[in-house]
C-alpha cells in the first residue's frame, strides 16, 4: 500500500484523519497478510523538530497553520511504530510543488524528521513527481523498512 493522502489545515486540534485511515490500513494489510506499506507525510512531524524549521516566519506558519496536520500525522505515525506487522517506511518530504520529475538524487535522514544537510535557500521544496520516484524506488528495499524518513532532492 502506498498512500499520499493529505487533509485540510486544522486549528484547535490535531487532524485524525490520519490516524483513522493509516489505522484502517493497518488493519486490513494484518487481515490480508500483507506487510508492505509505505505513508508520505511531510517534514516537522516531530514538535521538536519545528523548532529547527528555518526563519521565525517559517516557524510561525509552521506552528500556527499547519501544526495541527503535523501532529495528526505524528500521532498515527506513533501508532504505526507500534506494530510488528508492518514493514512501513513514513517518507517526509520538504514543501511540495508541482514540477515534473527530475534525474536529482536524495538526501535522506532517518532520525531528525527533517533533512539539515543541505543548502537551505529553497532546497527545501520537491516536485510531487520526484517524491513519487523516490517512493517506488523504496518499494522493495529493506533497508527503507520500519523508517521514518526525512526526503530533499539535490542537484547531481
Amino acid at each position: 500500500v502506498i498512500s499520499t493522502i493529505g487533509f485540510s489545515v486544522q486549528f484547535r486540534e490535531p487532524c485524525p484523519h490520519f490516524l483513522t485511515v493509516e489505522g484502517n490500513v493497518s488493519e486490513c494489510m494484518r487481515e490480508a497478510g500483507k506487510r508492505r506499506c509505505i505513508f508520505m507525510h511531510s517534514w516537522y512531524t516531530d514538535a521538536a523538530s519545528r523548532e529547527k524549521c528555518g526563519s521565525f516566519m517559517v516557524r510561525l506558519f509552521v506552528k500556527y497553520f499547519i501544526g495541527q496536520v503535523l501532529e495528526g500525522m505524528r500521532q498515527s505515525e506513533i501508532e504505526i511504530e507500534k506494530t510488528d506487522h508492518l514493514d512501513y517506511t513514513f517518507v517526509l518530504p520538504g514543501g511540495l510543488t508541482n514540477g515534473p520529475v527530475t534525474d536529482k538524487s536524495f538526501v535522506t535522514n532517518d532520525t531528525d524528521f527533517y533533512v539539515s544537510q543541505v543548502d537551505r535557500s529553497g532546497a527545501t521544496r520537491t516536485d510531487r513527481a520526484d517524491v513519487a520516484r523516490y517512493i517506488l524506488s523504496i518499494l522493495e528495499d529493506e533497508g527503507s523498512y520500519r523508517k521514518i524518513r526525512a526526503i530533499c532532492p539535490v542537484e547531481n
